[in-house]
C-alpha cells in the first residue's frame, strides 16, 4: 500500500468527512443527513469503516449482510468511495479487503459489489483487486 492508513468503524464525528465523500460518490448529503443515518450502525449485520490516512478520512466502505430467499446470505456493499487525493494508494483495496475480513467473521461465502456502468474507474480498479462480474443488469425504482 503506498498510503499508510488505519481502518476503523465509522463514528459520529466522522459525519462531515462521510458527507463529503458521499458527494464525491455522486449522493450529495449534509452532514446532518448523514449523522441520522449512521443510526445504521446499530444494526449488528451492518458496518461503515473509513480508511483513516493521518488526520483525514481517505475513504469509507459500507457493507451489510443481504438475506433473500433465493440464496444464502452474502455481503453487500452499499457504497464504496477513496477521496480524489487518495485513489491510486492502495486505500479502496485495505477497505475492500477489511469488508471481506467483516463478512468472513460472519461465516459468508461471498461480497457482492455493485457499480453503475457510468463508474470507470471503478470497473477498472475491482478487477484488478480480483473481483470478477457475476451479470450485468439493470436498477430499477419503481415510485411511490
Amino acid at each position: 500500500m503506498d498510503e499508510q492508513v488505519q481502518i476503523r468503524t465509522a463514528g459520529e464525528a466522522d459525519a462531515e468527512a462521510l458527507a463529503a465523500l458521499s458527494g464525491e460518490l455522486g449522493y450529495p448529503s449534509t452532514p446532518e443527513q448523514v449523522l441520522r443515518r449512521l443510526c445504521l450502525l446499530r444494526d449488528p449485520e451492518r458496518t461503515i469503516l473509513v480508511a483513516q490516512a493521518g488526520d483525514v478520512v481517505a475513504g469509507f466502505i459500507d457493507v451489510h449482510v443481504q438475506r433473500v430467499v433465493e440464496s444464502e446470505p452474502y455481503a453487500e456493499v452499499g457504497g464504496l468511495v477513496v477521496g480524489a487525493a487518495h485513489r491510486r494508494k492502495g486505500v479502496g483495496a485495505a477497505l475492500l479487503e477489511a469488508a471481506a475480513a467483516w463478512a468472513r467473521a460472519r461465516n459468508l461465502r461471498r461480497v457482492v459489489i455493485r457499480a453503475g456502468s457510468e463508474r470507470r474507474g471503478a470497473h477498472d480498479f475491482y478487477p484488478a483487486v480480483g473481483c470478477r462480474v457475476l451479470k450485468h443488469q439493470h436498477v430499477y425504482e419503481y415510485p411511490l
